[in-house]
């Protein structure tokens, strides 16, 4: 298709679009005047006996756009007291002081009229004005407030910061509150003496008021959304040049945001870089990280001032400054910095093209991380992060499109429903799909081109599209625009059905969408524009993205013929495009002796780990039995990376969670031959030659073998607890000592005291979920949970760590909790929060003499519950399912698991007896 055509094309979906707009309902504006200025002053802590009262002034410059005369303005508030209403012209001479009685407001919508006594004309300009007071909210939407205790002193300090993502600027201003109604703003803000403010653009000049109240004047905005207007109001200490860049956060955390500095700096030049674009060119010269002790979010975009959670930008030593903390640090300002471009500089027209945003700034989290820090090998973790992740989701009825109509996308809700992993997850599946199919210079140059073209604009994703078509490679057999639109427009995704013919020298490659309930209700017809990249043994090029063919939604099956006879074949390389790939027993079985033999046979991880996703799903599906999974799993014996362990433990508890108390002892001789490479490699103990992934390795495999009581696991944590002189770092921490906690009684009652003495919220936190990892459940419960100080969420999280971390005491626990229940109810004062912890337990139930003891409970007390019964009544419906999944499920695996470790047994009994016939006669006649 040529691009005129594809532009065509495009056209008429936009104008079916618009016509569907037209005919939605009234939550959107009907854009006769479009914002083009703000002057905005708010004015907080004016009155010391309402501090949450805010008082605010705005002025609008507006357009009049179209033809027709306007008789009334329509714009957002929500929440706002307006005490006064005018309209100027382009002179400033007023027109009309308006009647706030004759504002007409529309609660649902969220909109208040402004009814002219005389209309607006069409191509003139005028100011609507208001003065409104508001209130600062404790919700963490709008304008709301935040505290912490300062250290050294004690007291509480108090902030205000905003949040207008996703339609909050309304509940702080009198505005157009759709992303593409761009404007300028001049900001203001009126604060007491002991503060200062921050903002989107430069501090231009202070001036008083009075001897204690000052103004803080802004420099104007360059145009942008609503949603990324941005001030806080704290007594905060910079990090860096205010001017250009700079950290900002509480003065006692000022030495603890250097690492946060120097990656913030190496990002913005690394984006500078892959744009060939200046931040500083985008319209706004100054970028601010502020942190806040209570936000809603990891990060939030606001142009010029992007606000983080304090995670994100200070590392304490000891506390938050391991390689976790760091990586998460990393992949936040990344994907935050990425927005600067994805977002504000050019941002989506409405919030159905959401992920226009996200999708980008999801894969750069990734990508851009993994170019700066390759360390943390991102690049490989994103298919088990991100891929592998949303796949559950995308699998389902309750998935959504990354594209929704417009006319679908109104209400608030439907604009909330929006953002989800699909914007996210599955956006930055497609985008990395896309790099690697057209290259990566022909996508970098359709980014740049598209970022230049719409900078300061609004764009639907036909925009980008009509830029990736422009720079795809012509060589490449494919309809761009069902591409493109198959994995945007429509749900789901295809798994592709791989079989052997004519002795292996001949592969079949069907499509299928793939589900894990086809009774869900979900559409299992849909087909995708599907690409295909392979290599087999008689090639092994691993690294070759670029698509073989691609399988059309029309063409039924793809050939692949070969001279020789294949051993095994490999698609989707590098997990690089979006689909499973299902293999027939004797694909599956040659790539399970590639797998097993040494190196892998080159298989690189992030496909080591698809093959286990891919397996452990078309199980659940009942494509294929958990025994089979199982068996190919042998070959983890020699596994030691931890992007295919990770993808191991993802889907592991699966099965683990459903197996007998009598099932498990044959699954932890299981786990422990599996893991007894990467064990040794690994150990229990922390070393400084530890590399990231090793960290996060270590960190899952102990909590796996503890908790199943594999490998000696626990007693070599307690003997490493006993005589290490060290802490283990932050992010070994918790598992580390829930270890320690569950071998031996004394490491619980010293862990217990750190406990006791710790006064840090977030260690504090850590340490009790680390001491309820104990098999003295009785003593936890009675003396430490029941009459403890801790809150209720947090005395829900030691009961269930206790039987989580133990599966085979869950039954006991259960009868301990259930002999008085009436004892967790009165300590709770709650039968709601009593039903939640009998649900949760619940889920663990595996045995028919946990059912029954569940449904004697259930009879014998519902009526306690009061209308918290309907939850008991659930955790029952859910056990008999359970139990029936795991009859119907994994028969063939317990079996499998018995034969093995029975065979195993078979010899090693039989080598005694050689050994025995080898020593002689006189033994063995005494022993007779």
């Amino acid at each position: 298709m040529s691009s005129s055509m594809f532009g065509a094309f495009w056209l008429l979906c936009s104008l079916l679009l618009i016509i569907c707009v037209t005919n939605a309902a009234d939550y959107r504006l009907d854009g006769s005047v479009v914002p083009t200025h703000y002057n905005l002053t708010i004015g907080v802590l004016r009155n010391s006996a309402e501090p949450t009262v805010f008082d605010g002034e705005v002025s609008i410059t507006l357009r009049v756009v179209g033809t027709l005369e306007v008789p009334q303005i329509i714009l957002h508030a929500d929440t706002l007291d307006i005490t006064a209403c005018w309209l100027l012209d382009a002179a400033g001479v007023q027109l009309e002081a308006i009647d706030i009685s004759r504002l007409n407001y529309e609660a649902a919508t969220q909109q208040v009229k402004v009814p002219l006594t005389q209309a607006m004309q069409p191509g003139k300009n005028y100011t609507l004005g208001f003065t409104y007071t508001g209130h600062i909210r404790t919700d963490m939407a709008g304008l709301f407030s935040a505290s912490y205790v300062e250290r050294d002193s004690n007291v509480t300090k108090w902030l205000a910061l905003t949040q207008m993502q996703r339609i909050n600027a309304r509940l702080v201003l009198p505005c157009f509150d759709e992303p593409a109604m761009k404007a300028h703003f001049q900001l203001q803000i009126v604060r007491p003496d002991g503060y200062r403010s921050i903002a989107n653009t430069k501090l231009k000049e202070t001036t008083a008021i009075s001897q204690d109240r000052f103004v803080d004047h802004f420099e104007e905005s360059p145009v942008m959304s609503t949603y990324l207007l941005a001030f806080m109001v704290a007594n905060y200490s910079a990090r860096g040049n205010e001017s250009e860049f700079a950290v900002l956060t509480r003065p006692e955390f000022y030495n603890n945001t250097e690492f946060s500095y120097h990656v913030g700096q190496q990002v913005v030049s690394a984006y500078e870089e892959l744009f060939q674009s200046p931040y500083a060119e985008l319209g706004n010269d100054v970028l601010q990280y502020a942190s806040s002790p209570r936000f809603p979010h990891n990060g939030m975009e606001n142009w010029g001032l992007i606000i983080y959670s304090d995670a994100v930008l200070i590392q304490e030593p000891g506390y938050s400054d391991d390689w976790s903390d760091k990586e998460f640090a990393i992949r936040i300002i990344a994907h935050e910095t990425s927005h600067m471009w994805f977002g504000d500089s050019v941002t989506f027209s409405w919030w159905s093209y959401f992920w226009l945003n996200e999708a980008f700034a999801r894969y750069f989290e990734y990508f851009m991380a993994h170019q700066l820090y390759p360390e943390y090998h991102l690049d490989e973790q994103f298919v088990v992060r991100q891929m592998q992740l949303i796949f559950g989701t995308d699998a389902r009825n309750s998935t959504q499109p990354m594209t929704s109509p417009e006319s679908e996308i109104q209400t608030p809700s439907q604009i909330a429903y929006k953002f989800s992993g699909i914007a996210y997850a599955k956006g930055a599946c497609i985008v990395r799909m896309w790099r690697n199919l057209m290259g990566a210079q022909n996508f970098d140059t359709a980014i740049r081109n598209y970022l230049q073209q719409y900078h300061l604009t609004n764009t639907v994703p036909y925009n980008l599209f009509y830029h990736l078509f422009e720079h795809w490679p012509k060589n490449q057999d494919v309809d761009l625009v069902d591409f493109f639109t198959d994995y945007t427009d429509q749900v789901g995704y295809p798994m592709l059905i791989v079989k052997a013919l004519q002795g292996n020298k001949v592969v079949t490659v069907e499509q299928s969408r793939f589900l894990l309930n086809k009774d869900d209700g979900s559409n299992a017809t849909l087909l995708y524009t599907v690409p295909i990249t392979f290599t087999t043994n008689l090639e092994r090029n691993f690294y070759n993205l670029t698509p073989y063919k691609y399988l059309h939604k029309t063409v039924n099956v793809l050939w692949l013929n070969f001279d020789n006879q294949i051993e095994w074949i490999l698609l989707n390389l590098r997990q690089s495009n979006y689909q499973r790939v299902f293999y027939d027993a004797t694909l599956r079985e040659g790539l399970r002796l590639a797998i097993s033999a040494t190196n892998h046979s080159g298989i690189p991880v992030e496909n080591r780990a698809q093959i286990i996703d891919d397996l452990f799903n078309f199980a659940l599906v009942q494509y294929v039995d958990y025994a089979d999974v199982f068996r190919f799993l042998e070959y983890l014996a020699q596994e030691v990376e931890y992007v295919p362990w990770y993808a191991v433990y993802e889907n592991l508890n699966t099965v683990a969670k459903r197996l007998t108390p009598e099932q498990l002892p044959d699954f932890r001789i299981y786990l422990s031959n599996i893991t007894a490479t990467v064990f040794e490699k690994l150990g229990v103990a922390w070393n400084a030659q530890d590399t990231p992934l090793d960290v996060a390795n270590r960190n899952k495999l102990i909590k796996w073998l503890c908790r199943y009581q594999v490998s000696n696991c626990r007693p070599k944590v307690n003997v490493q607890f006993v005589t290490s002189e060290e802490v283990p770092s932050p992010d070994y921490r918790e598992t580390f000592y829930c270890a320690a906690s569950s071998a031996d009684y004394n490491a619980y009652t010293m862990v217990w005291g750190q406990y006791k003495l710790e006064n840090r919220t977030s260690e504090k936190n850590m340490l009790w979920s680390a001491i309820s990892c104990t098999r003295q459940y009785e003593t936890h419960y009675h003396k430490m949970i029941i009459s403890g100080p801790e809150s209720i969420e947090q005395k829900k999280i030691a009961i269930a760590r206790m039987y989580e971390e133990n599966p085979d005491l869950v039954q006991p626990i259960f009868e301990m909790i259930t002999e008085n229940i009436v004892l967790l109810a009165y300590d709770f004062q709650s039968w709601a929060d009593t039903a939640e912890v009998i649900n949760d337990m619940a889920e663990y139930f595996t045995t028919r003499e946990q059912q029954q003891l569940l449904k004697e409970f259930y009879y014998s007390n519902h009526q306690l519950f009061g209308e918290s019964e309907e939850l008991l009544a659930k955790s029952l419906v859910t056990v008999e399912n359970n139990l029936n999944w795991a009859h119907n499920n994994l028969q063939n695996l317990v079996e499998y698991l018995a034969d093995r470790n029975g065979s195993a047994c078979l010899e090693a009994t039989s080598l005694v007896v050689l050994l025995l016939l080898a020593v002689g006669s006189p033994l063995l006649a005494w022993r007779l």
